[in-house]
């Protein structure tokens, strides 16, 4: 007698889990898992401890209760596969993308090596916002992405431009604001193009709403500054070489800070650098100077994977910068990414092209890089200008 087939039961997009928390209770919440996306609601259910007949029943009710969501958001995402209405977005949290956004950008950085990620952090910042707008003006409700539409973005951006600042008094930048906007948009966006929306409504919102950047000076080093800094002592050496070397290649930092050994190499008789730029995600290719070469560290027995530059946490590394530039006697309010604006002014005053330098920045667009030709001949304009009047 032939034995009778094992039948395989289908796993269930929407799985009732449970969150342990102090006392013994526990938050109940929905893991959903569709179309290679996983959100989890949050259900605000709680399951007790059963000291008594009553705390039983209540649990009982409390699980019917979960169920009926549960059963509710298996039957929305049956409906929308079998084209009665399409909502994927319907059963993913806005506030779970933006945080699925920020675990991504984390590993991002993790496997490029490095210890933080400036992406996450912005996004980080951003959800935190975006959650305070939705508990003021939406009373704290589940927003889905299905659920945002024009008047949700414009309202945010509005927000925005008001928002107290997290840390301290006052309220947002203009820049500031105009970022934190952009996260939100980028997150509708990437929605958008995975098919959990079928419009981005952020889209829709006039440019005139939304929290517009101001131009910002760019902040850089004459070549008399940059030896005066060269000269003084930095509290921490490798913070020097490191900014040093960015003035003379153009590397920001989080693409210094996680640099290794092995995207160094000898290509005749020039030194390289092969790396994927950690903002842009392109690939450049990066020959070296002697000067620049001149402040990297010795390689030693480190490995391919070791590190070129250990520095310390970022936060640190601007703290010795701000003390560097002190102790050399600059007025100047330098950030470790003014090296990168010193190497692009530098290299266009002495002859080198546009196209060039923007290569070399990794620019994706050399219109990004004019503003360094505008300070330039901006140079050019003061320099004509002081011989104004020497005749008279």
């Amino acid at each position: 007698m032939a034995r009778p087939k094992k039948q395989i039961r289908a796993k269930e997009p929407v799985t009732i889990r449970f969150k342990e928390l102090a006392k013994g209770s526990k938050s109940i919440y929905l893991d959903i898992y569709r179309d290679g996306v996983r959100s989890y609601e949050f259900l605000k259910l709680y399951i007790i401890p059963e000291k008594s007949a009553e705390d039983k029943n209540a649990n009982a009710v409390t699980m019917d209760a979960a169920n009926a969501i549960k059963a509710q958001r298996i039957k929305e995402i049956v409906n929308g596969e079998a084209g009665i209405k399409n909502r994927k977005g319907g059963y993913v949290l806005i506030l779970d993308w933006m945080q699925q956004r920020q675990d991504r950008a984390e590993k991002a950085a993790k496997d490029a090596g490095r210890k933080t990620s400036n992406t996450a952090e912005g996004i980080k910042t951003a959800a935190a916002h975006l959650r305070r707008y939705i508990e003021s003006e939406y009373k704290g409700r589940a927003v889905t992405l299905a659920a945002i539409d024009k008047d949700f973005c414009a309202g945010f951006a509005a927000y925005l431009k008001d928002a107290p600042q997290r840390w301290g008094a006052g309220t947002l930048s203009k820049n500031t604001s105009a970022l934190y906007y952009s996260n939100f948009e980028a997150a509708l966006n990437e929605a958008y193009k995975k098919g959990l929306i079928s419009v981005n409504p952020a889209a829709l919102v006039e440019d005139n709403e939304k929290p517009q950047a101001q131009p910002s000076e760019r902040d850089y080093l004459t070549a008399e500054e940059l030896r005066t800094l060269a000269a003084a002592k930095c509290p921490n050496e490798q913070v020097k070489a490191a900014f040093l070397f960015s003035c003379f290649c153009g590397l920001r930092l989080s693409d210094i800070e996680g640099l290794t050994w092995d995207a160094v190499h000898l290509d005749g008789d020039t030194w390289q650098i092969e790396t994927r730029m950690q903002k842009t995600r392109q690939i450049i290719y990066l020959p070296l100077s002697a000067e620049a070469r001149r402040f990297m560290p010795e390689r030693g027995n480190k490995g391919p994977q070791d590190l070129v530059f250990t520095l310390p946490k970022r936060v640190t590394t601007q703290c010795d910068i701000r003390t560097w530039v002190k102790r050399a006697g600059l007025t100047k309010k330098i950030s470790f990414h003014c090296a990168r604006h010193t190497f692009a002014t530098l290299a266009l005053t002495q002859g080198a092209d546009l196209y060039s330098i923007s290569k070399l920045l990794g620019h994706t667009n050399v219109q990004t890089t004019q503003i360094y030709a505008a300070i330039i001949d901006q140079k050019k304009q003061a320099a004509v200008n002081l011989l104004n009047g020497i005749l008279d």
